[in-house]
């Protein structure tokens, strides 16, 4: 059993598990396609940074389970004009079996060891990740080795794993996620014409345009000891970790290229919205963000960490926009903010790790809503930021977030595995000390005056972009571009204070002309 989503990709051998796949792209101002940047065998065109050695991280501890990471600084943004192509080289390495074993053979292997090998895509970084118990380490980690080391990449996997590729992209992530269609959508607006603004998974175009020998180039091009930090955690015998750190420094092909570097964002100048036209969706659903200047390396990353919670917490309901949207008035499922780019891991409420990025973004997550109310939820949601950025959070708010953030933050590092994953992104960013080591000390000295400060100098709702999955997009867009009033029915009673202030937000003016909205076929999206 293989199985991907939208949001990145984790194939689970042995014990068979599932994780949500990475990425979308969508159409630039003048049409389809995405970044228009060298092809994958074109060097010279691009900037790129020096190589290394591979770093190793070690855990240790006196787990029975082994867990191993091996995080490569590729991404899809080497992709090039062969959009998905790291992606579907990941996939083709786990998915494909070794030089001495086919697939089937590979799988039958690991099934009674219990062990599990996946690989995870994201836009900077690719993890491939193994967990087993030490009993089996050896007899493992043979197999993983050579599934990065010596992997099969025969034609047939490669025309069964495009295959599987093609199909979460056109039909699960285009055709029965509209969820995660908007929040692709989202990074195709905010990173459009850059190496970030196309899908993991690729675009139509670009996956046509792989064979299984540009897969195989590519491999050694980014997967390769020059770009790899390896991290073990668990009760392993000595030596181990060193034998584990030699054998990915093997992989030092000639062809090795140092990481792209990065353009810069795309600069915005106002607000603006794409609106994807879906006659057969039976909701709305709505994202929006911004740029910031903001990573986990840089001091404000703290206050920004604990105003997205104070506006919603992923899945839970400190946040107000789950209270006010959810719980007064019941208008969807949930609402939430982030301060960097999220992705869930797999059914839990808490976000993947390594898949950490250079550049970031603020974000604001509108869970599906009757198409009758999406434009009061949109309205109801840019009048929520605006306030916020303008009045800040009082003294009694950030103690009460802070509280909430202390202990909830705590849960993120329940698992070894995520506890080395944190370790490898502390790393990645360039920080000696602990993830919520870290945050915890500097939520304890923030002032209400320091967060409100942050605010303001982070969250632009003049620069707000908006993207939005709708049945009638073209109703929709007018309606908004009119700013006409958005009466709103409920079906159980709500209190007089909902109801005065939802006089002032059914005409709440979100200021942003036709000429600014745009409306995306479904079929034009990641072309």
């Amino acid at each position: 059993m293989i199985r991907g989503s939208a949001r990145g990709l984790v194939v689970l051998l042995g014990i068979l598990g599932c994780g949500p796949a990475a990425g979308t792209e969508g159409p630039t101002e003048h049409g389809s396609g995405g970044p228009q940047l060298p092809r994958t065998g074109d060097t010279a065109a691009v900037e790129r940074e020096a190589l290394g050695e591979p770093q190793l991280l070690e855990m240790g501890g006196d787990s029975p389970v082994i867990t191993i990471r091996v995080v490569f600084d590729a991404g899809s943004a080497e992709d090039g004009a062969h959009a998905g192509i790291t992606n579907l080289t990941a996939r083709l390495l786990v998915g494909g079996g070794t030089e001495s074993l086919t697939y089937a053979e590979l799988t039958s292997q690991l099934f009674p060891m219990a062990g599990e090998l996946g690989a995870q895509v994201g836009r900077d970084e690719t993890v491939f990740v193994g967990r087993v118990h030490r009993d089996h380490l050896a007899a493992f980690y043979a197999l993983f080795r050579d599934v990065l080391l010596t992997p099969r990449m025969a034609e047939e996997d490669f025309r069964r794993v495009k295959t599987q590729v093609t199909s979460e992209l056109e039909l699960e992530l285009r055709g029965n996620d509209d969820e995660e269609l908007g929040k692709e959508m989202l990074q195709s607006m905010l990173y459009e014409g850059h190496p970030y603004g196309h899908p993991v998974l690729g675009t139509e175009t670009g996956l046509r345009s792989i064979a299984v020998e540009d897969v195989r180039v590519h491999r050694q091009r980014v997967f390769c000891g020059g770009r790899a930090t390896v991290g073990i955690a668990g009760g392993y015998p000595e030596g181990f970790a060193e034998q584990l750190r030699r054998d990915v420094a093997t992989a030092t092909w000639d062809s090795c290229m140092g990481r792209l570097r990065l353009p810069a964002a795309p600069s915005v100048d106002a607000s603006r919205m794409w609106i994807v036209d879906k006659a057969e969706a039976s909701a709305t659903a709505i994202s929006m963000g911004m740029h910031i200047d903001v990573t986990r390396a840089d001091p404000d990353y703290p206050a920004l960490l604990l105003a997205s919670a104070y506006l919603g917490q992923h899945r839970q309901f400190a946040g107000i926009l789950m209270q006010r949207m959810r719980g007064d008035r019941g208008l969807n499922y949930g609402d939430y903010a982030y301060a960097e780019h999220f992705d869930q891991d797999g059914w839990s409420v808490f976000p993947q790790v390594n898949t950490s990025r250079r550049q970031q973004y603020f974000s604001i997550w509108i869970r599906p809503v009757e198409p009758a109310k999406a434009q009061f939820a949109i309205r109801m949601a840019v009048r929520e930021l605006r306030r916020f950025v303008e009045r800040g959070m009082t003294a009694g708010d950030l103690e009460r977030i802070r509280t909430f953030a202390d202990g909830y933050y705590a849960l993120y590092l329940q698992t070894q595995s995520r506890r080395l994953g944190f370790a490898l992104d502390d790393r990645f960013y360039g920080l000696e000390r602990s993830y919520l080591e870290r945050l915890r000390e500097s939520w304890r000295a923030l002032t209400v005056e320091q967060i409100n400060e942050a605010i303001r100098r982070h969250l632009r709702p003049d620069q707000l972009q908006i993207a939005v999955v709708a049945p009638d997009a073209t109703r929709l867009a007018d309606a908004l571009a009119s700013e006409a009033a958005s009466p709103i029915e409920y079906a159980a009673e709500v209190s007089e204070e909902v109801q005065r202030e939802d006089l002032a937000i059914v005409g709440y003016r979100v200021g942003i002309p036709r000429a600014r909205i745009r409306v995306v076929p479904l079929s034009a999206t990641f072309r």
